[in-house]
């Protein structure tokens, strides 16, 4: 495929986003019934080359496993003496992927980009499905007259159908994302490969999405919400089987309910084909938002959440929206505001929000007003300007992840990442049965775990919508299906072995060894389609649940045939299946605060760093440069330090960067950086006069980011003192 004119072509393609280039043409001489004079037969044969290259390589990749890819790119690292498999023989070299992707790129963004262009030149009936005949076998008209399309791939006769927009761009882009993918999980291609940045202006990129935004949402409000309602149901309920449809519980979907699936699938095609029109840039934001930079992407995310705010409170700042509805003489006592205030005891933070503010949904957008109770039953001292209720969010999200109990709702893997605990929602069953309660007091506490798990993702959600970064790491498999809750259909997060080693990495292994096994030992480790999942806590009896892997087919033994299928079905139970319950209430709980399509603009790892900050080496120049100082400590007209100040500054520069993220977490509660810098930061950094006491400790207030701060007058008190505060937490207090 390297070698055809095609492929050369669309590799050094020079088109941008105000210069179109020659790519649309080929793919309308390529898509066009009718063909042009310029149009060869050389160039029909290239392009059949290239799709059924991508369709075999879609395959390799789908079947590989991460020591089989990168066995062609880093051969001597992965070889290991053990005889080349099928799959290893297939790997690219790392030129050759490079040059793959620089064509699928550019490919990919004449297809998402140019939709219009390339619709206005084609037949209605290349640019649209007929999923939903081909289903009921109504299709054999169009096949019929689709026989001109069919065209031969060799001597042999191998007959090809000519894709469709649509599947054009599915191949391409779904090839170029699973190479972005493992690229993502672990790096191997220059750091700014995937960037096309000449493609845009990009100073006013960020601006011209908000444009194509702000029109899509004009013409979506005109629009049903049915079809929200049949994307969210089509992402709850239905796992695609190899012999149909089948809900998460294993059932298989009536005839009528696919049908009902396809039908919402062609409205969502129409709807995406509408929206690919009047928004260009937001598509790909969409489909291959790595093109763009992550600050870029970063800016563009806060300013969605900016217009969402501007929109919900009428153009008011939080506090201004906060007064107008004290003041609303129309809105009842416990109105829109008194709904949006809270009394929450200190260490049961999390209960409390759940109790109080699980019924908002997502008004929690809106500013929440708290009042802490401390161990006594006393009001904490302290006035609410947005500050403690930072400090509430942090706190009911800290209390849920620092549960060690075995109904806690996350766990961690071995690298301290975290993920929704797999057994809870089986161990809860298994209780209530012991307790011999009524099916409806079953249904109720089982409903109450999936809202809770819902609440903590809307408190996730909120502190995204805030900026608040939370010091929680999750593990990468889970932040991937927060990137996939953007996407349907083939786009959607499905699994795979790979995502596995973060979950289970002796399962990692174990399928992997299995994978690679000689033939004739398959059969005598006398596997079958089944999987015990475990159902008991570390440290009790092991008590476990058996489940088919496929339903209805448990018993068939796993053999050197089939052995693909059940690695692929075993990885799948255990990321997606297995936890589906708690995932999905999570997502809904977080999609409620923050849109689907924001999230999908990110990778995982570019997804934990929107959560929890920058985790790159803390710049003490930056940090200095947007510090805000107050009491004695405000600059004078003189323009200079004080010199507390001054010592504080040489102090924190001679700091390792372990020290300085202490300190960091001290102040503002998360040892990492916000991700476009300390101006960024709200409240700014912050420092005040702390006394002239030196045998005290410095304190600080994480809920406005401010470092109490002693007027020390010799560098070492103030370097021992400080440590101190840091390393031990000491010293906290609201005030």
């Amino acid at each position: 495929m390297s070698q055809t004119s095609l492929f050369e072509r669309i590799c050094h393609d020079k088109g941008s986003a105000h210069a179109v280039g020659s790519i649309p043409s080929l793919i309308k001489r390529y898509l066009s019934k009718s063909g042009t004079q310029e149009y060869s037969a050389l160039e029909e044969q290239e392009w059949r080359l290239t799709l059924l290259f991508l369709e075999l390589y879609t395959f390799i990749l789908r079947l590989s496993d991460d020591d089989d890819f990168f066995s062609g790119i880093w051969p001597r690292i992965i070889e290991n003496g053990e005889p080349q498999t099928r799959l290893r023989a297939c790997s690219l070299t790392l030129e050759d992927v490079k040059s793959l992707t620089l064509f699928l790129k550019n490919l990919a963004f004449a297809l998402h980009y140019y939709t219009n262009e390339i619709l206005q030149d084609l037949a209605p009936s290349l640019a649209s499905s007929n999923g939903l005949d081909s289903f009921l076998g109504l299709a054999e008209g169009q096949k019929a007259s689709n026989k001109g399309r069919r065209t031969s791939l060799g001597p042999k006769g191998l007959s090809f159908d000519k894709p469709d927009l649509a599947g054009l761009r599915a191949i391409v882009t779904s090839t170029l994302r699973m190479l972005y993918e493992r690229d993502s999980r672990r790096p191997f291609l220059p750091r700014d490969h995937w960037l096309m940045t000449s493609k845009f202006d990009m100073e006013k990129f960020a601006s011209s999405v908000v444009r194509e935004h702000d029109r899509q949402q004009e013409e979506l409000a005109n629009l049903s919400d049915d079809e929200d309602q049949d994307e969210e149901d089509d992402m709850d309920d239905d796992v695609e089987m190899e012999n149909g449809v089948h809900t998460f519980a294993g059932q298989r979907l009536s005839q009528h309910a696919q049908i009902e699936n396809i039908r919402a699938r062609q409205r969502r095609a129409q709807k995406a084909r509408m929206l690919s029109v009047i928004g260009p840039k937001l598509e790909i934001l969409r489909h291959m938002p790595f093109v763009i930079p992550f600050d870029a992407r970063v800016h563009i995310f806060r300013q969605f959440i900016y217009l969402d705010q501007q929109k919900r409170r009428q153009g008011m700042d939080a506090e201004q929206w906060r007064m107008s509805m004290i003041n609303n003489p129309l809105l009842p006592q416990r109105g829109l505001t008194g709904r949006h205030r809270g009394s929450i005891k200190r260490g049961q933070e999390f209960d409390d929000a759940f109790e109080q503010f699980y019924e908002l949904g997502e008004s929690l957008k809106e500013p929440v007003q708290i009042q802490f109770i401390d161990s006594f039953g006393d009001v904490e001292a302290g006035i609410d300007g947005g500050g403690v209720a930072k400090e509430f969010l942090l706190s009911a999200i800290n209390q849920v992840f620092m549960n060690q109990s075995d109904d806690r709702y996350f766990v961690e893997n071995s690298q301290k990442l975290w993920y929704p605990n797999p057994i809870i929602f089986d161990k809860f069953r298994e209780e209530t049965e012991k307790m011999g309660l009524p099916e409806a007091e079953k249904k109720d506490i089982l409903t109450g775990l999936s809202q809770r798990y819902e609440f903590l993702g809307r408190l996730v959600g909120k502190c995204m919508y805030e900026d608040i970064l939370i010091d929680v790491n999750f593990a990468g498999f889970f932040l991937l299906k927060w990137a996939a809750s953007g996407l349907t259909g083939e786009e959607s997060y499905r699994g795979n072995v790979n995502d596995l080693r973060d979950l289970d990495a002796g399962l990692y292994q174990g399928l992997v060894h299995l994978k690679n096994l000689p033939a004739d030992e398959v059969e005598s480790l006398s596997l079958d389609f089944t999987v015990d999942d475990q159902i008991s806590a570390d440290g009790e009896t092991v008590r476990s649940l058996t489940r088919e892997l496929i339903p209805g087919r448990g018993s068939t033994p796993v053999t050197k045939d089939n052995r693909l299928l059940y690695i692929s079905y075993m990885a799948r139970h255990r990321l997606v299946v297995q936890p589906a319950q708690q995932t999905m209430a999570f997502l809904r709980g977080l999609r409620a605060i923050i849109a689907p399509t924001w999230l999908s603009m990110f990778n995982q790892t570019e997804l934990q760093r929107l959560v929890g900050g920058d985790s790159s080496e803390i710049s003490i120049d930056d940090l200095r440069a947007n510090t805000n100082y107050s009491g004695l400590y405000v600059i004078g007209d003189d323009g200079e330090e004080h010199p507390t100040i001054q010592l504080f500054w040489k102090v924190v520069r001679g700091f390792t960067d372990a020290q300085r993220r202490d300190l960091l977490k001290y102040v503002t509660s998360t040892p990492r950086a916000p991700l476009l810098g300390f101006g960024s930061l709200n409240p700014l950094f912050s420092i005040r006069d702390g006394g002239t006491d030196e045998a005290r400790l410095p304190s600080a207030s994480t809920c406005v980011n401010l470092l109490k701060l002693p007027r020390y007058t010799d560098e070492e008190t103030l370097r021992r003192k400080l440590v101190l505060a840091i390393s031990s937490g000491a010293g906290f207090d609201l005030s």
